[in-house]
């Protein structure tokens, strides 16, 4: 499965994204605004990517990651992943390699796997969390239709730290 907008491609994550992904992971000011440890070694990426990759062979995946390739030169971008929490919901995440920022590239990208969700995977809802410092990903999940809900307080926790985090949210009868 293939997704196109007008200025990227999005493909199933493949085994030979693992550089890449290590390089996303470990970017300075990627991992803690994302809400996600670190990863110390290349090899624990390869495991991440390799799960991921085998989702993709399930007869229903409950995960579904893309990495983002700008379509004019096949510039790596970053991931988007499509998680099923609850059976209807979809649950979004993304991460962009820091050279990429601010041109718009997330947000066309989380509005296809939005359209994805509701027009062929039949989702009911699709959702997404981001940490409230994070005002970046909160004006992406915006630009892709979907609306703060509120305020999970404690939601969060990596290592000792415990953070508070926007719930965004989208129903299908809302769209």
């Amino acid at each position: 499965m293939e997704l196109l907008t007008t200025r990227l491609r999005l493909r199933p994550m493949s085994l030979s994204d693992v550089a890449q992904a290590h390089a996303l992971a470990t970017s300075p000011g990627v991992a803690r605004p994302a809400g996600y440890p670190t990863p110390k070694k290349l090899n624990a990426t390869r495991l991440r990517v390799a799960r991921s990759v085998a989702e993709w062979r399930k007869r229903t995946p409950s995960r579904l990651s893309f990495t983002i390739l700008r379509r004019d030169d096949n510039a790596w971008i970053g991931l988007i992943n499509l998680n099923w929490p609850h059976a209807g919901v979809g649950e979004l995440g993304y991460s962009l390699h820091p050279r990429h920022w601010g041109n718009g590239y997330a947000s066309e990208a989380a509005r296809r796997v939005v359209d994805l969700a509701f027009d062929t995977l039949g989702a009911h809802r699709v959702q997404a969390t981001c940490w409230v410092r994070n005002r970046r990903s909160a004006a992406v999940l915006r630009r892709a239709g979907l609306k703060k809900e509120g305020l999970l307080r404690g939601y969060l926790k990596r290592g000792q730290v415990v953070r508070d985090e926007f719930m965004f949210g989208l129903a299908r009868r809302e769209r």
